[in-house]
């Protein structure tokens, strides 16, 4: 199953121009939830949605483009509740440890989630939607009829018309506002997000080469790796015989993750962006540093994700403690670097990097 991130480049509102909240289409009737289990509710039943105008909002825990979002759900989620808006987070997991509730739960504390959360395991919700993506949203109407959905970041104003529409919300009434003032949507061109399994490698040139199994990874050619170019219309391409990622030294991969097999193995990556993240676990399950470097050196104070930290050896690393996308490089501005994610032990389980 291909992860499909959609929205984080683009104002969807300068593609499909307002929505006409008059004439929203009734799409399909909203299937019935039949989550393994709830978070920060009790169940909740078909009956007890009828009368009520739902939000279905599909997200991962590890997925950065969904944390974007949370401001404005939960803008809309205190703000109309009273009105008769249900706001259902359908967590469908994209890596097997997001299966794992304690993980989910932990997640839903950290990011600050109030609003019910549906446990999709084995993304039966997801399948009975037809859904594609993360993050996405579903609006059903009082009838339980869908009447919009939207995939991706962004075109929250539209979004929220159709909310109001349905509810009847007058339209002098007040709008939400973003907790913390939301965020910046309109990101410009970045790598797109790279993965280091196996099932995601596609059948034109890869954004990482990488072998089902176990390797030893040589120090790939100077040049080889590079940040990736776009085309007018925004399309990515990489020159003939680049990559934007490698790895380097004993890894194992298999369908989902690359996994370290040496107590010093690396990921190096040509980023383009002003924001690198990367999905990280342990096959242990115990703490583990992880070095970053930018260029070779230490990162900047001013550069550093917000989990990288200075040790006492004057090394900027990452203490990865558990299954979790993990914020790498931060900058105020759209740059070039080279980046390097070096293991101190075996174990170490990398799956896909995230930009913004």
């Amino acid at each position: 199953m291909f992860a499909v991130i959609v929205g984080a480049n683009t104002d969807p509102e300068k593609v499909t121009g307002k929505v006409d909240t008059a004439n929203l289409p009734v799409l399909r009737a909203a299937p019935d939830l039949e989550p393994v289990g709830w978070i920060n509710t009790e169940p909740i039943s078909g009956r007890e949605l009828r009368g009520k105008v739902v939000l279905y909002d599909f997200w991962t825990y590890s997925c950065v483009n969904c944390r974007r979002t949370f401001p404005y759900l939960q803008s809309w989620y205190d703000r109309y509740r009273s009105a008769g808006l249900v706001l259902i987070g359908i967590h469908s997991p994209e890596f097997d440890f997001e299966r794992v509730h304690h993980n989910v739960e932990d997640a839903v504390k950290r990011d600050d989630v109030t609003w019910p959360v549906a446990l999709d395991d084995h993304m039966a919700i997801w399948n009975e939607f037809e859904n594609r993506y993360w993050p996405a949203d579903y609006i059903a109407d009082r009838d339980g009829n869908i009447r919009y959905t939207h995939f991706g970041e962004g075109d929250y104003s539209n979004t929220e018309d159709v909310i109001r529409r349905l509810l009847g919300v007058p339209a002098a009434s007040p709008r939400a506002v973003p907790v913390g003032g939301g965020g910046d949507t309109t990101s410009p061109e970045h790598n797109p997000e790279t993965y280091l399994g196996a099932q995601y490698q596609s059948a034109g040139q890869p954004l990482i080469a990488l072998r089902p199994g176990a390797f030893d990874y040589p120090v790939p050619e100077p040049g080889s790796i590079a940040p990736p170019e776009f085309g007018a219309d925004g399309s990515v391409a990489l020159r003939r015989g680049r990559t934007t990622a490698a790895l380097v030294g004993k890894w194992t991969v298999d369908e989902e993750k690359a996994t370290s097999d040496a107590a010093v193995a690396t990921i190096l990556l040509a980023a383009h962006a002003k924001e690198v993240n990367l999905v990280m676990a342990t096959a242990d399950g115990r703490a583990h540093d992880v070095i970053v470097q930018l260029d070779g050196q230490p990162v900047p104070a001013e550069l550093r994700g917000d989990d990288v930290h200075e040790d006492e050896n004057g090394r900027t690393v990452v203490s990865v403690h558990a299954p979790d996308m993990y914020r790498l490089f931060a900058s105020p501005t759209v740059e070039n670097h080279l980046l390097s994610i070096s293991t101190t032990g075996p174990g170490l389980e990398a799956y896909s990097f995230t930009f913004g």
